[in-house]
């Protein structure tokens, strides 16, 4: 009897071994995750000294209250009629597969990276729900996790919406937040705000200096962490939970990684904000499918071979010679859009780095001699335009900025006031001490940016400059920024909302990826402080209107070209809203649908 308990032990334990081996793992590199839940689960505990924890915490003050200590008579609000987001035709289910040239992510941190990923953007900023969300069409506030918020004083508050649920089924709280605010202070990043409290499950609030009082700045700034997922919360969290997809409060979660292949995002089934305002007719696909490619020659291959089922270019050229021919696109089964976007744009363009390019007459000869608008003729046939300044697509701050035209006699002429008063047999400029005029262009190549380099290091050869084209990996390019070593290199970055965060740019403190300028200027640090400490409409356009000029002033940044246009190959079972409010990247906006012609 003995020997048959033991044998039915070894063979339940190896059918528990080959269970978990067959849900989590193949030969191919695939890896199944947990995926969405229908059930509601109950709130898991927090550390047993949590409440020391946080107070003992000297980055921020948190604290856990009751709610009978919340103040009375607080204004709350829960955001003004607004126009609906998405199209009331939108039905939900099907499979969007769409491409991601992007480099595979390495973790899928929350918070605490120690290197820029690239599919965060598509994780985490474009799926998760924040307390408070702007709408895309007015800019004014939704609700989100929280149902009502209101200011008083230096605080701002939020109620939140007890229907509030992370992707594991589990409530979100107040005191997740705080619990949140502790990790992230632990792993060494700044605070947001100089005190966070916590009024029951329900109430958060958040004080803040002035300059950040900003109901939908701090809604952003602010990540709740489930904590029946952070329990081993340690000195190894980046490497321990590197590969764990963390709960969020957005509509969809990992369902599949195929390593370097494929990540696969699965709708929450029954997902808690579906009828909130703004979000009725959205989030409608039912599977989202990134899968990564090496180069833009493969991804429109796999477009056109039906294995993706859209495809959004900036390439223009590429939209219309690579489809010309294609049987789908002749008889209508591949469909042509092109959006008009009004969004804050992206900075495209070409930063330079003051710290190895110190003398401004140089950096000013090189922006003269680059002619960026031919670029983008060449690049987009006549469908882009440049942009006007650093600031670009925020409705509320409308200002001109001047710009440096292409102009070979000007180029010439800084370059002289820059010691360059020679010419080689080449047509290179030297200074009379055989120095060459000659800088670094770092890029990450790619089809656009190999013909964008080719124009304008033909364009300064013509102005008596020589530009290096240096092609490099992002991986390159992300240690280069974080260095310092680079000295002209085309870069882009998230803008800032509701308003730019000119610090992390421009700032004698930035440094790292945002930081490509190398900017150490009393008057650009100035200028910042009055946009953080702006309180009114016309006080953030003036300082927005004074660092674009400081910009300029400093000849730091060649523009590129707006992304006010979306343009989209679609094959015919995927539908676009109409009105279309969104982003540019028209994917991430989740309002489109699938639906059999």
């Amino acid at each position: 009897m003995l020997k048959y308990i033991r044998y039915s032990i070894w063979m339940l334990a190896i059918a528990v071994l080959l269970l978990w081996l067959a849900q989590h793992s193949s030969p191919t590199g695939k890896v199944n995750t947990a995926g969405p839940t229908t059930q509601l689960l109950p709130p898991a505990p927090y550390a047993a000294d949590f409440a020391e924890q946080l107070a003992r915490e000297k980055g921020a003050r948190l604290s856990l209250h009751t709610l009978t200590e919340l103040p009375a008579d607080l204004p709350w609000q829960s955001g003004s009629p607004a126009p609906g987001i998405g199209d009331p035709r939108a039905r939900r289910g099907g499979i969007l597969r769409l491409s991601n040239t992007g480099p595979f992510p390495a973790n899928f941190l929350r918070f605490g990276s120690t290197t820029p990923q690239f599919f965060h953007y598509n994780l985490f900023e474009r799926i998760d729900v924040p307390l408070v969300w702007a709408h895309p069409a007015t800019g004014q506030e939704m609700p989100g996790v929280a149902e009502a918020w209101c200011r008083r004083g230096n605080s701002l508050y939020f109620r939140l919406n007890p229907r509030a649920r992370y992707t594991n089924g589990r409530p979100v709280r107040a005191a997740d937040f705080a619990l949140g605010l502790l990790l992230r202070l632990r792993l060494g990043e700044q605070p947001p705000c100089t005190a966070l409290r916590c009024y029951g499950d329900s109430v958060v609030e958040v004080e803040t200096p002035p300059r950040y009082a900003d109901v939908l700045t701090v809604s952003r700034q602010l990540i709740p962490a489930e904590p029946g997922f952070y329990t081993e919360f340690g000195s190894n969290f980046a490497e321990l939970y590197a590969q764990r997809i963390p709960p969020s409060t957005g509509a969809y979660t990992v369902a599949e990684i195929q390593r370097g292949r494929l990540i696969a995002l699965q709708r929450v089934p029954n997902w808690w904000a579906q009828e909130l305002p703004g979000f009725r007719h959205t989030h409608n696909v039912e599977r989202i499918e990134h899968h990564f490619f090496t180069d833009e020659a493969q991804t429109w291959q796999a477009f056109i071979n039906g294995r993706l089922d859209l495809m959004q270019t900036r390439n223009i050229a590429a939209w219309q010679s690579k489809l010309e021919g294609v049987p789908a696109a002749e008889d209508g089964r591949i469909a042509l859009h092109s959006l008009h976007i009004t969004h804050p744009m992206p900075p495209y363009g070409i930063a330079f780095n003051c710290r190895k390019l110190s003398e401004t007459e140089l950096r000013r000869g090189l922006l003269h001699a680059m002619d960026m608008p031919a670029a983008i003729e060449v690049l987009f046939r006549g469908y882009a335009e440049q942009l006007p300044q650093f600031t670009t697509g925020y409705r509320d701050l409308p200002h001109n900025t001047p710009q440096y035209r292409y102009d070979p006699a000007a180029a010439r002429a800084c370059f002289a006031r820059a010691g360059y008063t020679e010419c080689g047999a080449d047509g290179i400029l030297r200074r009379p001490d055989g120095k060459r005029l000659s800088v670094r262009f770092s890029f990450t190549p790619s089809d656009k940016l190999n013909t964008l380099v080719t124009q304008l290091v033909q364009s300064a050869t013509a102005c008596g400059a020589e530009i290096t084209p240096e092609p490099l990996p992002w991986q390159n390019i992300s240690r280069q920024l974080t260095e310092g070593s680079h000295e002209l290199t085309f870069w882009a970055t998230m803008p800032g909302l509701p308003l730019p965060d000119y610090a992390r740019f421009f700032s004698s403190h930035a440094t790292g990826h945002d930081a490509p300028f190398g900017l150490n200027d009393a008057g650009m640090d100035t200028a910042i402080t009055a946009a953080q400490q702006a309180t009114t409409q016309q006080e953030a356009a003036t300082a927005a209107a004074r660092i674009d000029e400081l910009v300029y002033h400093h000849a730091i940044w060649l523009p590129g070209w707006m992304e006010n246009r979306a343009n989209i190959a679609a094959w015919q079972h995927v539908h676009l809203p109409a009105p279309y409010h969104g982003p540019y990247d028209v994917a991430e906006s989740h309002q489109l649908w699938i639906e059999a012609p």
